[in-house]
């Protein structure tokens, strides 16, 4: 998965000084929205539609996750029963949405978990035999078109325990991915403050400090103990938001996991439009429109103060953008979620960053790229 190199890229090695080919496509960084499944025809969102929003979805995505998937999944064909999912429109509805989509080069996939599916044991008995899920989420890949999986493992703790399954549920829905056929993919939303340092972990990465933050400080970190897990993942999302502003630093987060994960793994960071789930945050466009309360960081999640905006082109330039020993040329972001357009909040005289807006700045920051009606890729996709 993250070894292999696009195609034209090996096409022109094998050419040599005859030919250069640098394809447009290759050198995208990602950029990841997730697509809830319930807002489309609910209360909140009467007027949309789920089929023709996701198709008409911003190119400036490189890849969109449906959201979100129960662990313990069903599929028959014929409906949502069992699966999690909330669509208002049937499978064979969403289905040429999903093509059109990945007509435009935007991979699609199924996000699995989420804040509110934690019913994660039976997916995590099947990490060393296929059974009934595993089998479930290959064959709803296979008949929906999709690209792959998205494990959102969002259970509480950090103990022993919590990390086998975890274990577990990335070695099954990589088996689900494997049996779905080749060229699907296996990524992952990482949690917040995963790749802290906790007295569990040891302190060294961290400088010496410890997370203030208890309950999943320190995950991902132990989870990654094990080497062969993120061999299985083609790209980390950060969950780099509802953490507040005091105490919790997106750009530390980031940094953290992208020194914790190998190169060969696209690391993306998160952004959620306000207002958040929970905590003050409140996301700006741009550093000077950091003027209210929750847009500006008092303290990272070490006790170090920080005095830094929470704004888009101060996160992108300090996240992926920044160079570090193992950056990926695709490192980018994320965003929770891709239709939070609703009753924005100020900051100062001015609205809070949309949606929309965000996939717009957030394209041309991470590679200069205008959003047009053009394809968010151009080409076969290896990643």
């Amino acid at each position: 998965m993250n070894s292999r190199r696009p195609r034209l890229h090996v096409m022109a090695a094998a050419l040599g000084a005859m030919l250069c080919i640098v394809p447009a496509w290759g050198a995208k960084r990602a950029l990841v929205g997730y697509y809830p499944s319930w807002l489309c025809g609910s209360p909140l969102m009467p007027d949309c539609d789920a089929a023709a929003d996701l198709a008409q979805l911003s190119p400036g995505y490189t890849h969109v996750m449906l959201s979100f998937a129960q662990p313990d999944f069903a599929w028959d064909g014929a409906n949502w029963t069992g699966t999690g999912l909330q669509f208002r429109k049937s499978p064979a509805d969403m289905k040429p949405a999903i093509a059109a989509l990945r007509a435009h080069g935007v991979r699609v996939v199924l996000a699995v978990g989420g804040a509110k599916y934690l019913d994660w044991s039976p997916l995590a008995a099947e990490a060393g035999a296929p059974g009934p899920i595993t089998r479930a989420l290959a064959d709803a890949i296979t008949a929906l078109g999709l690209d792959g999986l998205d494990v959102d493992y969002e259970a509480e703790g950090a103990g022993p325990k919590q990390i086998a399954e975890y274990a577990g549920v990335i070695r099954a829905m990589h088996r689900a991915v494997v049996m779905a056929g080749p060229g699907k993919l296996l990524t992952l939303a990482a949690w917040s403050t995963g790749a802290d340092c906790t007295p569990a972990t040891g302190l060294a990465p961290c400088g010496g400090k410890a997370s203030q933050w208890p309950g999943r400080a320190g995950r991902e970190r132990l989870l990654f103990r094990d080497e062969t897990l993120p061999d299985k993942l083609s790209m980390v999302s950060v969950m780099a938001y509802d953490a507040g502003t005091n105490n919790f630093d997106p750009v530390t987060a980031y940094a953290l996991y992208r020194d914790l994960l190998p190169a060969g793994t696209i690391v993306n960071l998160g952004f959620e439009i306000a207002p958040e789930g929970w905590g003050d945050g409140r996301l700006v466009a741009d550093a000077a429109h950091a003027v209210c309360h929750g847009s500006v960081f008092a303290t990272n999640q070490f006790g170090t103060p920080t005095h830094r905006p929470y704004a888009v082109d101060r996160l992108i330039a300090d996240g992926p953008l920044a160079p570090r020993r193992n950056s990926n040329a695709r490192d980018g972001a994320m965003l929770w979620h891709g239709l939070k357009d609703q009753d924005l909040p100020l900051c100062g005289s001015a609205a809070t960053i949309s949606a929309l807006e965000f996939v717009t700045q957030a394209r041309v920051l991470l590679d200069g790229r205008q959003v047009t009606s053009a394809p968010a890729y151009e080409g076969t996709h290896d990643d």
